[in-house]
This record gives structure tokens, sequence and C-alpha cells, in this order.
């Protein structure tokens, strides 16, 4: 999310500028993210060379913040694996450690 073109278009996308940092979450069936690929998002459009573009969908996360998911589209990309982006730090915001289960909500 350092990345001035990146951050841009994010904000443009979801709302709020993010946290330079996603919270990565494991889900239980590759079945969510082909889901979510299916029905597809906005779009992050790569604007450099070496970038892929990515997916993006609205949501909130333990029904306190906004928040929005990223879906890089990259082959071999774990299908288990979400990247959640919002505005704060949401490790140390919603005092998560590591395994701990969250909800998350989508938009779609």
């Amino acid at each position: 999310m350092a990345i001035p073109w990146v951050a841009k278009q994010m904000e443009e996308k979801l709302g709020f500028l993010p946290y330079q940092g996603t919270l990565n979450i494991i889900v239980d069936s590759p079945e969510i993210q082909q889901s979510l690929k299916i029905h597809g998002g906005d779009r992050l459009r790569s604007e450099a060379e070496g970038f892929c573009d990515a997916l993006i969908f609205r949501g909130m996360i333990a029904a306190t913040y906004e928040c929005g998911v990223v879906l890089p589209l990259v082959p071999n990309y774990d299908e288990c694996l979400l990247e959640i982006l919002a505005a704060v730090h949401l490790k140390d915001s919603l005092g998560l450690k590591d395994g701990d289960d969250i909800t998350l909500e989508l938009y779609l």
C-alpha cells in the first residue's frame, strides 16, 4: 500500500486510505476465493511492470471496521488466503493474535 498508484486506486475503490499492510487470514475452503473470483469485484489495474492486477471487494471485519479484500490475480496464489485492508492496523486495533478466529462480511 506504500506504492502511490496502488494507494490511490484502493482509496477510490474502497472509500478509505488503507493502512500500509494487510491482515492475512486463512479460510477453510478454497471455494470461497474461487466464488469471489467468479463473482468479480472492482479491479486494481497494474500501472507498473512487475505488478499484477487484483480483484477488490468491500466488506466489514469483526463488525467494527470497513475493509477491503484483495485477491491478486497471479498463478498459484494460495486459494485459502484472503488479504484484508482497512484504514487501521487491524491486528493491533482488534487485539488479534496469530490463529484467532475473525468474522468477515463481504458486500457483493
